[in-house]
């Protein structure tokens, strides 16, 4: 069993991330075949010491919310594992703030999720995201007309929030569900089937069932080639945001949240470099998300020879506004 976790887990690859599991692990289990397989994986692996299950009801699914809560409790208890339990109305939530429900629930679960590894002093959240997940977002991100960064899709390692000393992981995005299913057949796996990934109606689910199974009729191996594309653009766009943030250390005023841009110079950048600049000047931790087509608008309509004086709305209640030679964020 112990090789067989190490496979499925990528062990080489998580000996190299420092203080894993030493620094304390909080596993994020819902009670499907994904995180009810990672939580025996890591049990296998490592033992129970320093492992904590997470668990969030969101209440969306009624009885068999609650059937799912009860199976990751039992589980934990029976691997003697520690696990912390809450509930949150997440419909509620969603209503009374008008977003998006899968987005309101990813906020409150991981905000959740910071909170239980503060509280224990764990150094990881550790989250059950397949390579075959990391091939169903940039598919998805690619029908919707994404850059080179929003080709990273899913990160295997890093801060959970800003600024956070706590490291979100994810040990099987190099390991396709397929394997895992199999993991979980060899060895007995208790898992609840979650009905709503069977409807059609979601893309994620039609990806998933209808449209990467035609696709590996051209190549068996596209999950693994989309994962090879995500790392190959992470590389180049990380390069990349790192040209932008030197330009901004070297040309870029501040004072507060106030950054001043000299236009002449920003004019001259190449745009890919150009468009980064902009889009780290734009976009600050704490503000909902800045759209790339906010950065074109910028670039069209602010840096043009007669944008004296025109300004843009960003999120979160800030402006750009051009001012003689300058874009000023504010």
């Amino acid at each position: 069993m112990l090789r067989d976790a190490e496979s499925i887990l990528d062990a080489q690859w998580l000996r190299q991330a420092d203080g894993f599991p030493a620094r304390g692990v909080v596993i994020a289990v819902s009670g499907g075949m994904d995180s009810m397989t990672l939580l025996h994986a890591l049990q296998a692996w490592r033992g129970a010491g320093r492992l904590h299950v997470a668990h969030l009801d969101h209440g969306l699914r009624g009885a068999a919310s609650a059937a799912d809560a009860r199976l990751v409790a039992e589980t934990a208890e029976r691997m003697g594992v520690g696990w912390t339990l809450e509930e949150a109305p997440i419909a509620e939530l969603a209503a009374a703030e008008r977003g998006n429900l899968e987005a309101v629930a990813r906020r409150v679960r991981y905000a959740f999720l910071q909170r239980v590894a503060e509280k224990l002093g764990a150094g990881f959240v550790a989250t059950a995201h397949t390579q075959s997940d990391q091939a169903e977002t940039i598919l998805l991100r690619l029908t919707r007309g994404t850059g080179l960064a929003g080709l990273k899709a899913i990160a295997r390692l890093r801060p959970l929030a800003a600024g956070s000393p706590v490291q979100l992981i994810r040990p099987f995005l190099a390991t396709p569900r397929a394997r895992i299913a199999a993991y979980a057949r060899r060895h007995g796996v208790p898992f609840r089937e979650d009905e709503t990934n069977r409807d059609l109606a979601r893309a994620r689910n039609r990806l998933r069932h209808v449209v990467i199974p035609e696709l590996e009729r051209l190549n068996p191996q596209v999950g693994e080639a989309l994962a090879r594309l995500a790392r190959l653009a992470g590389a180049d766009s990380d390069y990349l945001a790192t040209v932008a943030s030197d330009w901004l250390r070297a040309h870029a005023r501040r004072a507060g949240k106030r950054w001043a841009l000299p236009v002449a110079e920003l004019t001259a950048l190449p745009p890919a470099i150009r468009r980064r600049v902009l889009h780290q000047a734009a976009q600050q931790p704490e503000y909902p998300a800045v759209t790339f087509q906010r950065i074109e608008a910028i670039e069209r309509t602010l840096l043009a020879d007669d944008a004296i004086g025109k300004r843009l709305d960003l999120t979160g209640g800030r402006q750009v506004r051009r001012v003689a030679g300058a874009l000023v964020f504010a």
